[in-house]
C-alpha cells in the first residue's frame, strides 16, 4: 500500500462555520464549496484544544488532548507511516511548529517566509497565494520520484497577515455601513467588543481574508489533482483551530474560551479523480480521527488499544454516518467542555457554574438552559469524569453508546 499518496492542506483559523458547505450564507466560498461536492463532508471535527501545538501533537500522534502523556513505547502516526515506507514531507509558512517534538520525522521540510507590508493589488499578490505558488512547485519536484508519500501542508492562513485587497473587503459591506478595516495583521485580543460596527468590519475583514483562501486553495486543489493524476491520491482539508470573532464578546487570535467559533473545524476528504458522490458525516470527530485515517488510508489499520483516534474512512465506504458520541475539549485553568450530537456543556472553573447548550440548534451558544436540564448536566459531567480517568489510568476511551436523550433529546 505506500504506493499510495496523501496531500494534507490544513489552515489555521479556518472554522466550519466560515464556508458555504456549513451553513454560511453571507460570503461566498465557491472554490471549497465545490470541493466539497465531490468530497466526503464531515459535519462535526470538534476541536480537543485550541493551541496550534496540542493540534499536531494529537493528529501526529493519535491520542487525545487529555491525555498528559504519550506512552514512551507507543509509535507515532508518522512513525509507523515511515516503517510502512512512506516518505514523510511538510510544507509551511508556520515556523512554530519545528519546536514540534515529531517535526524531525519528516524525511524533507520547506519553509516559505510569508510577509506582508501592505494589502494586495489582488488575490494572486497575497502570501497565502506565494505559499500556493510555492507549494505546486514543491509537490511537483517531490512527485518525480514516485515513492509513495504523505504531503502536510500547514497554512498560517488566518493567523498570518489579512492581506486581502481593500476592495474584497468593501465588497463585504454596504454603503451605509462603516469603513473597510485599515488592518494588515489582525488583533490578537479585543475584549467586551459591543459596537456592532466593530464587530462589522472585523467579521468583513476576515470574511474577505477567506475569500482570498478560497480562491488560492481552489487553485492549489486543481494543481494537485494535475500533479497527481493517475496516482492513489486522498486529498485532505481541514482547519487546525477557529477564531473569534466577537460571538462571546471578544476577538482575536488569543482568544482562549471553548466555544465552537474555536472548536468546529471544516474536514473535506477526496479521491482524486474518484467522481463517485460522497457521504455528508454527521457524527462527532476528533483531530487524532485525523492521524487514524491516514494510517487506514496507507493500508495500517489503526489499533483502537493504542490510538485514540479512529478512521472515518470506514464511514465514508458504508455511507454509515455514525463516528462519534461524544467529544471532549480542554482549556486553560481547568475549562472544560463536552459536546455530543445534541448537547455542548462547558464549564469554566472548577467552582464556576456548567453552561448547557442544546445543539444543533443552538449554533452559537446564546442560549444557555443548564438551569432547565440539571438532570443532563449531571449526566454529561459524568461522562466528563469518566473519560478523564480513562484518561490518567491509561485505558481506552469510552466507545459504548449513550443514553438515547443524551443524543436524541426531545425537544
Amino acid at each position: 500500500m505506500n504506493g499510495r499518496h496523501a496531500i494534507c492542506l490544513v489552515v489555521d483559523g479556518l472554522r466550519a462555520s466560515a464556508l458555504g458547505t456549513y451553513g454560511n450564507t453571507t460570503s461566498p466560498t465557491p472554490e471549497l464549496d465545490a470541493l466539497a461536492s465531490r468530497s466526503a463532508v464531515v459535519d462535526w471535527l470538534w476541536s480537543d484544544s485550541i493551541r496550534l501545538e496540542s493540534f499536531y501533537r494529537n493528529a501526529w500522534s493519535g491520542v487525545h488532548a487529555a491525555r498528559r502523556e504519550i506512552p514512551s513505547d507507543q509509535s507515532s502516526v508518522l512513525e509507523i507511516l515511515k516503517e510502512d515506507g512512506v516518505e514523510l514531507r511538510l510544507i509551511t509558512d508556520e515556523s512554530s511548529l519545528s519546536e514540534q517534538s515529531m517535526f524531525n520525522q519528516f524525511d524533507r521540510t520547506k519553509f516559505v517566509q510569508t510577509l506582508a507590508e501592505q494589502p494586495a493589488e489582488q488575490i494572486a499578490d497575497t502570501a497565502m497565494a506565494h505559499l500556493c505558488t510555492a507549494t505546486v512547485e514543491q509537490l511537483e519536484l517531490w512527485q518525480a520520484d514516485g515513492v509513495g508519500s504523505l504531503a502536510w501542508v500547514h497554512l498560517q492562513g488566518l493567523f498570518g497577515p489579512w492581506d486581502a485587497p481593500r476592495s474584497l473587503r468593501a465588497s463585504l459591506l454596504d454603503e451605509e455601513d462603516p469603513t473597510p478595516a485599515e488592518f494588515l495583521y489582525p488583533p490578537e485580543l479585543m475584549c467586551n467588543v459591543e459596537d456592532p460596527d466593530e464587530l462589522l468590519i472585523h467579521r468583513a475583514a476576515y470574511s474577505a481574508q477567506v475569500a482570498v483562501v478560497d480562491a488560492c486553495l481552489g487553485a492549489l486543489c486543481q494543481a494537485i489533482e494535475e500533479i497527481m493524476a493517475d496516482r492513489e491520491t486522498l486529498l485532505i482539508v481541514c482547519g487546525s483551530r477557529g477564531f473569534a470573532l466577537g460571538e462571546h464578546g471578544s476577538i482575536g487570535s488569543k482568544y482562549l474560551k471553548l466555544y465552537g467559533e474555536q472548536l468546529h473545524l471544516p474536514w473535506l476528504l477526496h479521491v482524486c479523480d474518484d467522481q463517485t458522490p460522497q457521504p455528508r458525516l454527521a457524527g462527532l470527530a476528533q483531530p487524532a480521527d485525523v492521524g487514524a485515517t491516514l494510517l487506514d488510508w496507507f493500508g495500517n489499520c489503526p489499533d483502537s488499544q493504542e490510538f485514540d483516534g479512529k478512521s472515518v474512512l470506514p464511514a465514508v465506504e458504508s455511507g454509515d454516518c455514525t463516528l462519534r458520541e461524544v467529544a471532549v475539549a480542554e482549556g486553560e485553568d481547568g475549562e472544560l467542555s463536552i459536546r455530543t450530537p445534541a448537547w455542548f456543556l462547558r464549564k469554566e472553573r472548577a467552582d464556576a457554574q456548567p453552561q448547557l447548550f442544546a445543539k444543533a440548534d443552538d449554533r452559537w451558544e446564546c442560549n444557555d438552559v443548564a438551569v432547565r436540564c440539571p438532570q443532563i448536566v449531571d449526566r454529561l459531567l459524568e461522562v466528563f469524569a469518566d473519560f478523564k480517568q480513562r484518561c490518567r489510568d491509561g485505558r481506552q476511551l469510552p466507545s459504548e453508546a449513550l443514553e438515547e436523550d443524551l443524543v436524541l433529546p426531545v425537544r
